[in-house]
Order: C-alpha cells, then sequence, then structure tokens
C-alpha cells in the first residue's frame, strides 16, 4: 500500500519560480538511495526534516508530485522519472561550465609526450621525469608504453616526443644511446653450447638458439 510522500493537494502549481542546484542534488540523492535517512545521512549530511522540507519546495516549485513513500521506501512518481532525467543532465552541464571556466582562466598547459619500450617503463621513467621536474609546473608530462615499432612510428606521425626504444632502421629517426644491456643467450639446457663460457654472434648454432636485446636508445623525430 502507497502513502503519499507529499499529497497532490498540498502542491500548487507554481511554475516560473527559479530553483537551486541544491534542490536537484538533493532530489537526485534521495531517488538513487530510495531513502530519505540514507540520503540525510549518508550522502548529503543533513537532517531529515531539513532534507522533508527541500524536497516539498522543489514539488511546489515544479507543480508536480515526484516522489511518494511505500513500503519499500521511497519511489519516483512518473513525473519524477522524468524529472530525475533532467536533474542528472542539468547538474553535469553545470559541472562541466565549471571546469570550462577554471579552464579559460588558466594559461595553456603544454604538453610532452614520453613513450617506453613495453617492460622498461620502471627503469626509465624516474630518471626522465628527473630531467623534466624544473618544466613540470609549466608542461602536463603525458605517459606512454608501446612496442619498439610501435613508438617509432608514433614519434614520425607527432604522437610522442621522445621515446625510449631500440634503433628502427626503416625510420627516419635521430637517436642517442642512454643505456646498455647485456646480450642474453637462450637455448635449451642439454644444447652442446651450455658448457661454453663464451658465444660470439658469429657461430651459426648460437645464432639459431639465442633471443638478442639490443641497446636501448633514447629517440626524438
Amino acid at each position: 500500500m502507497k502513502k503519499d510522500f507529499v499529497g497532490l493537494s498540498a502542491i500548487p502549481r507554481r511554475h516560473g519560480v527559479s530553483m537551486e542546484l541544491r534542490h536537484l542534488r538533493y532530489f537526485i540523492a534521495v531517488a538513487e538511495a530510495g531513502s530519505l535517512t540514507v540520503a540525510a545521512e549518508r550522502r548529503l549530511h543533513t537532517a531529515q526534516p531539513s532534507l522533508s522540507r527541500q524536497i516539498r519546495d522543489l514539488e511546489y516549485q515544479v507543480g508536480e508530485q515526484l516522489l511518494v513513500r511505500s513500503v519499500h521506501g521511497i519511489e519516483l512518481t512518473a513525473a519524477g522519472k522524468a524529472f530525475l532525467d533532467h536533474a542528472r543532465l542539468a547538474l553535469a552541464q553545470v559541472d562541466a561550465a565549471a571546469d570550462a571556466a577554471r579552464r579559460a582562466a588558466q594559461p595553456a598547459r603544454k604538453t610532452f609526450a614520453i613513450g617506453f619500450q613495453t617492460g622498461h617503463e620502471m627503469n626509465w621513467l624516474r630518471p626522465a621525469m628527473h630531467v623534466l621536474r624544473d618544466e613540470l609546473k609549466n608542461i602536463q608530462v603525458t605517459i606512454s608504453s608501446d612496442y619498439s615499432p610501435d613508438l617509432a612510428e608514433a614519434l614520425v606521425r607527432g604522437r610522442l616526443d621522445v621515446a625510449f626504444l631500440r634503433v628502427e632502421p626503416t625510420f627516419d629517426l635521430r637517436y642517442r644511446v642512454v643505456d646498455h644491456e647485456p646480450l642474453i643467450v637462450l637455448m635449451p639446457s642439454d644444447h652442446h653450447l651450455t658448457a661454453a663460457k663464451r658465444l660470439t654472434l658469429g657461430n651459426s648454432s648460437a645464432r639459431s638458439s639465442s633471443a638478442v636485446q639490443t641497446k636501448p636508445q633514447c629517440c626524438t623525430p
């Protein structure tokens, strides 16, 4: 059995009266919580009688009943459901307007895009940020990681300003060596070369059994 939260007879039609954003926030909180008590105590941190009064004021301004009380808690009327969608949109637009105003009031920040070879971010991120520390207040740094050929392509297309990658000879880029890594040969444990203390890439057996890591490079377009 449903009981009116605010009786229709108690809601005179009063169109054209401005409402405040807080009314929309309160209404949305109650609609989403399904309870005046939960919305008041856990979401809005206000007293329930005060919240009830705000909802009554909103319904008075709209001129329609928006909420009803039932055994399941607070439920939306058909008018309330329609109003909820528009209330959410209105608050979203207000938030977007505030963000736009704050961005417009601040100087545009330059963006510096850095790319790291996948798996090496932790090795090179901190040194790179250390170099840029004096400029971070004026530059927005974006970080991404990818495979070496994809980083090279991103540099050529202008999506990255600098990248840490291997030499990619098919791309016209400028390189600077920033680190060296040992070459590692991977082979089966029973391979005859496992007994050797030293291998050369000229050894055909080594070439057929090895996976080689080349020098890391710092590269710019």
